[in-house]
């Protein structure tokens, strides 16, 4: 496909089916998805759980394949290796090394995307200030809270500067005022011109923070707007 500025990503007829041990149709879980995300806004992805958000998530990062449909990250395909290093992904569970600190992991992190040892250190003192754990950086990750493991799952998922971030219930686990600054967060990067899409069953998580809303049920898109005009 052939690249354009117009939107980071692009789905029409997006649909996967997940089959049994013989191979028939178990579960529907995302049907005939047509989404378009234009650049520098946040997009929110609205359902209960089951609904196909995690699943269509992971179809635009290329960890699954569509059974049927296209897509287009950065007008590439989503298993282009040239897009994985715009963006930046916070899964729905915390998945860290746990004997790590959380200077250690964003360092690692920075490692795999080359980053020379200057700008790994920077990058790494700026993320964890940002996310609040500025006073815990050499507290190993397997004593972190759960709310604290989605705040350095947050800087990981920053640490390569992305353009693209897309969030799986990041403020899953979080006490109000850590939902707040996670919020606050997300809006600024927003302003900064960063591209997010976030995945919440929660309407207070989308409503403070998307400029546009996708509702899904049962795999399929229900409503689909600008977030006030749905409201």
């Amino acid at each position: 496909m052939p690249e354009t500025a117009q939107n980071v990503i692009e789905t029409v007829g997006l649909t996967k089916v997940f089959r049994d041990f013989w191979l028939r149709e178990k579960v529907t879980a995302v049907a005939d998805l047509d989404l378009a995300i234009h650049p520098h806004e946040v997009f929110g992805l609205l359902g209960p759980n089951g609904s196909g958000k995690s699943t269509t998530l992971k179809m635009i990062l290329g960890l699954l394949f569509p059974t049927r449909g296209r897509i287009a990250v950065f007008g590439r395909r989503p298993t282009d290796v040239m897009t994985k290093a715009r963006i930046g992904f916070l899964p729905e569970e915390t998945y860290l090394y746990p004997f790590l600190n959380a200077h250690e992991t964003l360092d690692y992190y920075g490692r795999l995307f080359h980053q020379p040892r200057r700008e790994r250190r920077r990058r790494t003192e700026m993320l964890l200030e940002m996310v609040g754990l500025g006073q815990v950086a050499y507290r190993r990750i397997g004593e972190y809270s759960k709310g604290m493991q989605r705040r350095i799952g947050l800087a990981q998922a920053l640490i390569n500067d992305p353009d693209l971030l897309i969030l799986d219930e990041p403020t899953s686990g979080m006490d109000p005022i850590g939902t707040r600054q996670i919020k606050d967060l997300i809006l600024t990067l927003g302003a900064r011109g960063k591209t997010v899409v976030l995945s919440s069953h929660l309407l207070a998580d989308v409503e403070d923070v998307c400029d546009r809303v996708c509702i899904l049920y049962g795999g399929r898109i229900r409503r689909q707007g600008d977030v006030r005009e749905l409201l």
